[in-house]
């Protein structure tokens, strides 16, 4: 599948801004399962200072700043890409290891510290009350670290409502817990935290998949969002990612931007910005099909 993505993001200050720093994360890159062809990031009012950095996990990001008067900033990124299906999409769930030898692993010298990291809390992935008895339901004793997993997935995808408004990124996860309501990245917190707590690796993917519209409605251009999911490290088969909020094992239609502990360590667009007033941000996300528009052109 090759798609188009172009996220807008926009600021807006009610008295002009002086100054302001950004870290933007939208910038993807090649995997074995996904290839960018193009990418470019448009700037309005144009920085002072843009430079394009590797982070610490290996997300390519770029910082800027912009050191004049300026009352609005936009920030248009545009990417070509090219997807395939994952390898593990043919990987048999019963043939994979009991999850807790994966654990005994990944707390053994064996296992390298790129990858042990991705077993503890973090500042959006506490173990939160209830956690471990909500994941053991799942985690069954032996059951292959797959098979567990994909179920975990499914019982999420269950038992939360998607509910859009009621949860900021400053929403504790318990709240999430307790209320089973929240978006993405709560789904993707909740799903780490089930992991981590019984001592498996897993991590946070930032990025994007196509919101299909329903049947007989026109999509809607700057309709879709974001995304989040997770990846679990199984050994012999590397990161292999899971989409809570869609009960899919991820394919080639999610869209890969960069991955981290949780949601603060990949912000799509974070800053500071030295104004005297209120701000308002707008966000826009359009994932096309390219494979869909080329049809229609024939």
């Amino acid at each position: 599948m090759k798609y188009q993505v172009i996220h807008v993001t926009e600021y807006k200050y009610e008295v002009p801004a002086t100054l302001c720093h950004n870290l933007m994360f939208q910038i993807p890159k090649d995997h074995p399962f996904q290839q960018v062809k193009d990418y470019s990031c448009e700037i309005v009012p144009k920085p002072s200072f843009e430079v394009n950095r590797t982070d610490f996990f290996g997300n390519n990001y770029l910082y800027f700043s912009v050191e004049r008067l300026h009352r609005k900033l936009t920030v248009a990124s545009k990417s070509v890409l090219e997807l395939s299906e994952p390898a593990w999409i043919s990987v048999d769930p019963k043939s994979t290891l009991p999850w807790e030898k994966v654990a005994k692993w990944l707390h053994s010298t064996d296992a390298s510290s790129e990858i042990r990291q991705y077993y503890l809390e973090s500042d959006h992935v506490p173990f939160i009350s209830g956690i471990r008895d909500y994941a053991v339901k799942s985690f069954t004793e032996n059951r292959p670290i797959m098979e567990a997993m994909l179920d975990l997935n499914t019982r999420i995808f269950r038992d939360f409502a998607f509910t859009p408004g009621f949860t900021d990124i400053s929403t504790p996860l318990q709240k999430v817990f307790e209320h089973k309501k929240g978006v993405c990245q709560d789904f993707a917190h909740f799903s780490l935290a089930c992991l981590r707590i019984l001592g498996l690796a897993g991590r946070y993917v930032s990025g994007y998949i196509e919101t299909l519209p329903p049947p007989g409605k026109p999509k809607l251009v700057g309709s879709d969002a974001s995304h989040a999911w997770i990846a679990v490290y199984i050994p012999g088969h590397d990161w292999v990612e899971f989409d809570a909020t869609n009960n899919l094992l991820v394919n080639d239609k999610h869209i890969r931007v960069a991955v981290g502990r949780d949601f603060a360590d990949v912000t799509p667009l974070k800053g500071i910005v030295y104004s005297g007033s209120e701000q308002e941000m707008k966000v826009s996300v359009d994932v096309q099909s390219m494979e869909e528009e080329m049809t229609a052109e024939e």
